[in-house]
Order: C-alpha cells, then sequence, then structure tokens
C-alpha cells in the first residue's frame, strides 16, 4: 500500500508542474561544422593538404606545448633517464627503456617502416642489447621483424616477444578482428577508408596524420605470454604485467609497471578523445570499462606515464590532471548519453544532445582531432536496444533503393532533388546537400549527380577536425570521381592463411550459394598438408568440420593440396579447374561440382579496387 501511494504521489506531481520541465529548443540542432558552413575559413598545411583553421592551429603547434597531447611527428624524447619515447607520423609511439642488462622495447609500429624510424632513433641514444619486445596489445606488432633482423646483425638472437595469451591468435585471424571474424576483411577495408589509404600525399585532399598501413608480413609470434599480476625480470628490472580491468579499444592488452621508476607504460590514454566508437567498427568499446583502466592507472600512482598514443608524461601533478580530465570526458559522454535515453531520444537525436562542457573540451587529450564525438552516443545506444531507434514507422525499412527511388519522386524528380541538393551545397549546408546526392547517386549515378556528392563530401572533409571523418569523405569523394577505387572488402593475408588454413576453410562456408545448393546433401573434404578438414553442405547450409570431426567421416568428394594453393583458392586468385590441370589440387569425386556452390568474393579481372588496395599494402614497408 506505501508503494502505491508513494506512486499516485509522483504521478500528481508530475501533471501539477512540481517537476522541472525541459526546455524545448526554438530550433532543430546544427552542426555548424557541417551545415551553414560555407564561410568557414579554409587554409593550408605544407603539403597542400585544405583542412580548417583549428586544424592548422593544432598542427602548428609545438610538440611539447601543453596544448598538444600527441606527437604526431617522427620525435625522440627523452623522459627521465635511460628511459625514451619515439613519437611518429603515423598514431601509435614506440617506448624503450634501458636496464642493467639491455633494452626493453614497448610496441614497434604497424609496419616495417614505422619499426625502422623507431629503431634507428633507440639506436641514435643507446647500443645496449634488446632484450624484450613487449606488444601492448595486437594492432602494433608489424614492426617486430625488424627489431629481430636487426639485432641478430648484431649477435643478439635471444628476444623475448611478451604479449598477451591471446595475441597471437588474434594475429592469427586477421589481426584487425571483427566480432564474427569471417567478415574481417571488410573490417580491414572500412579500416583502409579510415586511415587515409585511399588519399593522397600532396594536394588539397592529401593525409597529414594517422596513416595506417599494416604490413602484415612483419609480426612476430609471442614466445612468452604473462598472466595478470606476473612479475618478470627483464633486461635486470622488475616488471609486474596486468592483462585484466584496462580494456579499452580491444580486451587482449598488457599494462607493465616498472616499481623501481614509477613507471607504466599503457594503451589506455590516447592523445585525443578516444573512440568509444571507432566507425570502421570493431566491438563494443564500453566506457566504463576505458574508466575503470585509467583507475587502474591512478592506483598505481605512476610518476612517469608512456602511453601508445600520447605524449610521454614524467610529472605526477600532469599525470592526475591528464588521467582525471579522461576520465571525467568518457563519463561524461555515457552518462550524458544514457540521460538522453531516459529522455526518450533517439539515436540521431543523442549526436546532438551530448555536447562536451567548455572545460573538458579545451583539454588537450580530448580535442576531436581522431574520431567525432557526435558518432559515438549512437554507439552507446546500439549497445543497449540494438538497431531498432523505437520509432516504429522504421521497424521495418525500404529497400535504400526503393527509399532512393520514392524521395526523389517526393521531391519532384531527378532534377528538382538536384537543384534542392546544389542550393543547399552553396549554403554551406553540406550535410542535407550530401543525404540528398546520396539519394540521387543510388538511384541514378549519373556523373553528374556523382560529382555533387563527390563536392559536399569534400567540403565536409576540408572542414572537420576529425581525421578518421576527413579520410571517410574524402576517400568516397575521389572514389566517386573515379580517382581512386575503394574496396567493399580485402583479400585475407596468405601468411595468415597458410598458417592457419582450418580458420578460413570454417569462413569459407558463409559464401554458400543457397539456390545452387538448394538440393545438395554432400560432405566436401579439404586435405590441405596433413590435415583434413570438411565442408558439410546441407541444402543452402554449410557446416565446418574439424580434423577430429572428420577422422571417422565418409566425405563424398575430397581436395587435397598445400596450404599456399588453398589461400590462391581462398581469395579467388586461381581457378579449381585450373589448379587441378597444373597438378596443384588433386580432385577426387566431384570435388570441383561441390566446391562450385560456393560464390567467389573476389572478382579479380571486373573490381579494379581489389589492385588498388594490392597496390596500396605493397608500400606497408617502404
Amino acid at each position: 500500500m506505501h508503494h502505491k501511494k508513494l506512486l499516485c504521489t509522483l504521478i500528481s506531481a508530475a501533471f501539477a508542474g512540481v517537476t522541472p520541465a525541459l526546455a524545448s529548443a526554438s530550433e532543430s540542432p546544427v552542426n555548424h561544422r557541417y551545415s551553414n558552413a560555407a564561410d568557414a575559413s579554409l587554409t593550408t598545411l605544407e603539403n597542400g593538404a585544405k583542412v580548417s583553421q583549428d586544424t592548422l592551429e593544432y598542427w602548428q603547434l609545438p610538440s611539447d606545448s601543453p596544448q598538444r597531447a600527441s606527437y604526431d611527428k617522427l620525435k625522440l624524447t627523452e623522459v627521465a633517464n635511460k628511459v625514451w619515447t619515439i613519437g611518429s607520423e603515423s598514431i601509435v609511439n614506440s617506448h624503450a627503456i634501458e636496464g642493467p642488462e639491455g633494452l626493453i622495447i614497448y610496441d614497434t609500429g604497424d609496419n616495417m617502416k614505422d619499426a625502422r624510424h623507431f629503431y634507428e632513433k633507440i639506436r641514435s641514444v643507446s647500443d645496449a642489447p634488446i632484450k624484450a619486445v613487449i606488444y601492448s596489445h595486437e594492432h602494433y606488432v608489424y614492426g617486430a621483424r625488424y627489431f629481430v633482423e636487426q639485432e641478430a646483425d648484431r649477435g643478439n638472437n635471444d628476444i623475448k616477444i611478451i604479449g598477451h595469451p591471446n595475441t597471437n591468435e588474434s594475429i592469427a585471424k586477421g589481426g584487425v578482428t571483427a566480432f564474427h571474424p569471417e567478415v574481417s576483411s571488410t573490417l580491414l577495408a572500412r579500416s583502409m577508408e579510415q586511415f587515409n589509404l585511399y588519399l593522397p600525399e600532396e594536394g588539397p585532399d592529401a593525409e597529414f596524420k594517422n596513416t595506417i598501413i599494416p604490413g602484415f608480413d612483419g609480426f612476430v609470434p609471442v614466445n612468452t605470454t604473462v598472466e595478470h599480476g606476473e612479475r618478470m625480470t627483464v633486461a635486470g628490472l622488475d616488471l609486474v604485467f596486468y592483462t585484466q580491468g584496462i580494456s579499452t579499444d580491444t580486451n587482449y592488452q598488457v599494462l607493465v609497471h616498472v616499481p623501481e621508476k614509477d613507471l607504466v607504460m599503457n594503451n589506455v590514454v590516447w592523445g585525443w578523445f578516444p573512440n568509444i566508437y571507432s566507425v570502421r567498427g570493431g566491438n563494443y568499446r564500453n566506457p566504463q570499462h576505458w574508466v575503470g583502466a585509467i583507475e587502474f592507472i591512478e592506483n598505481l600512482e605512476p610518476k612517469i606515464l608512456l602511453s601508445s598514443h600520447s605524449t610521454s608524461l614524467a610529472d605526477p601533478e600532469l599525470i592526475d590532471q591528464r588521467l582525471q580530465d579522461y576520465k571525467d570526458g568518457l563519463s561524461f559522454v555515457l552518462d550524458q548519453t544514457l540521460k538522453g535515453i531516459l529522455l526518450g531520444m533517439e539515436p540521431d537525436e543523442l549526436s546532438y544532445f551530448v555536447q562536451l562542457p567548455e572545460h573538458l573540451k579545451n583539454s588537450p587529450v580530448l580535442v576531436e582531432n581522431y574520431g567525432e564525438i557526435s558518432t559515438m552516443p549512437p554507439r552507446i545506444f546500439a549497445a543497449v536496444f540494438g538497431s531498432f531507434d523505437g520509432d516504429a514507422a522504421f521497424l521495418i525499412k525500404l529497400h535504400p533503393d526503393t527509399e532512393a527511388q520514392n524521395m526523389i519522386a517526393a521531391m519532384g524528380g531527378e532534377q528538382s532533388t538536384f537543384d534542392k541538393a546544389r542550393t543547399a551545397y552553396e549554403e554551406g549546408d553540406y550535410l542535407w546537400s550530401c543525404q540528398l546526392a546520396s539519394y540521387l547517386v543510388r538511384a541514378i549515378a549519373s556523373q553528374q549527380n556523382r560529382q555533387l556528392k563527390a563536392d559536399c563530401l569534400r567540403a565536409m572533409g576540408y572542414r572537420t577536425l576529425s581525421t578518421n571523418s576527413r579520410s571517410w569523405y574524402l576517400s568516397q569523394a575521389r572514389d566517386l570521381e573515379g580517382k581512386t577505387h575503394i574496396a567493399a572488402t580485402t583479400p585475407a593475408a596468405p601468411q595468415a592463411i597458410v598458417g592457419s588454413p582450418g580458420l578460413f576453410v570454417d569462413y569459407y562456408r558463409v559464401r554458400i550459394n543457397p539456390e545452387r545448393s538448394s538440393d545438395t546433401k554432400a560432405l566436401l573434404a579439404l586435405k590441405i598438408g596433413d590435415k583434413t578438414y570438411g565442408l558439410n553442405i546441407r541444402r543452402g547450409v554449410a557446416h565446418f568440420r574439424s580434423p577430429e570431426q572428420m577422422v571417422d567421416a565418409s566425405p563424398d568428394a575430397t581436395l587435397s593440396m598445400t596450404p599456399d594453393t588453398w589461400a590462391l583458392l581462398f581469395n579467388n586468385l586461381a581457378a579449381p579447374a585450373t589448379l587441378a590441370k597444373q597438378g596443384k589440387l588433386s580432385v577426387d569425386g566431384k570435388g570441383l561440382e561441390l566446391f562450385g556452390l560456393f560464390d567467389p568474393i573476389y572478382d579479380w579481372q571486373n573490381d579494379p579496387s581489389l589492385k588498388t588496395v594490392t597496390e596500396i599494402f605493397s608500400k606497408a614497408n617502404d
């Protein structure tokens, strides 16, 4: 009875106006960077990149400016006695600590080129042998081979490669691993759009920061895994490793504490607002976990803080302030998003509702020159509710082609829609112009419509502070103009296929053609090297069978090959019949017929983006 009375009281108070009312906006919120932005001041960087004025101002800050929290250029800094950080033009730093018996390296870069720069800088200040390479997580492991090879030339063949217990498995799955690893190649393709790989080095569309080209052949497998709280003496220094309670953009982190130096090495504190949501895709990055990782560092009370993505600090007061700002920024975005959800807001409304207060916006580690905060609240919403925004009108949506055709018809036809989009562009309402132009391109992909969409995308790319957003906008603008070719998915790294052929047999099952296999029930064996895997075809579905499951199986057909041949087949680089004629593929029974029930993904003859991707990755180690 008490609860009923309380509920009645609350309801009565609400209707009586006791609860404060939310102020209703007199006009719709506007993103002023992309709307009403025709008069925004634009300028150029040294390489000709056209950018916003605030981008230039940040770029011109000295590397030791208190307003800058990332290095952005190749730079060696002695943080403390025998402790160095090498910043880079890429996205990642490398750190070196010299102990009584040699050097400890934390992170090696995205490729052999990064590693060469890091190694040369380290060798300019220390001649000590490298005793260990530590991977902070699986993203920056592709420079390790350069370090190992250089040390071998010096007679040093005993290097610990220290990492998380799951690092090797993650790299075996392709490194950039999706929640469903079968589509990790598409996640990598989206990464290419996000990290400047389709942009030129000079000119208005040029890249200038956060360019990442993974060199997959630079990985050296972990030979020394560490558990949470494990202590180990490395290079004469006592290290404590942590792997739990420090999740940020990946769960496979290794944080290192060096007690005698009051030093922490981490991938928790970045030099910009953290990507709670990376628009390329990936697993949900829970802001509460990120806050917990910051508190984990706070509890260690470091006097020296070395981070994978931010400037190094050796001042406890500055460290405390940086950690506090980072924690407050993350908490603000999460809590205000959740508040907006409680108020009934949909994902797109949340993008406008969540705005950092000035004191946080001005923090060097919360600058939006990597990702944009407006993209993050919808991801938090999706983590709770999925893709349905709550409006029943959109529970089941029109096919995008139908929606585009209907919208164009509703606006009076193609020319009328084009005129509206062009007017919006000329008035600086680039967001609206792009959305209209996108309808036009989907329905009628004429050169005129493609160019209009390219124009408004480019206008937003020049005006954004975010390098991620700039890359997306300009890459797609250039693709629309035929200046580059964006891939929907990338070929798998051959060394990954050869190293773990069974994984890729499993991934291959999703390529089954439902129509052609609708009446087929058969077990296809794939003998790759000395192991046999299976694809059990059951009328439109294929189930993977492990070598253990194939021991007593009676396959209907068998294809036998080397791992290298399987890599060719997986990436659709050779036809099965051709390989059979060349003696590279042994066929038993109706193996070719059954394998033909799976669709190719990569059309090397007709898809120019595959050539573009190949050319880009060939430059990774230049």
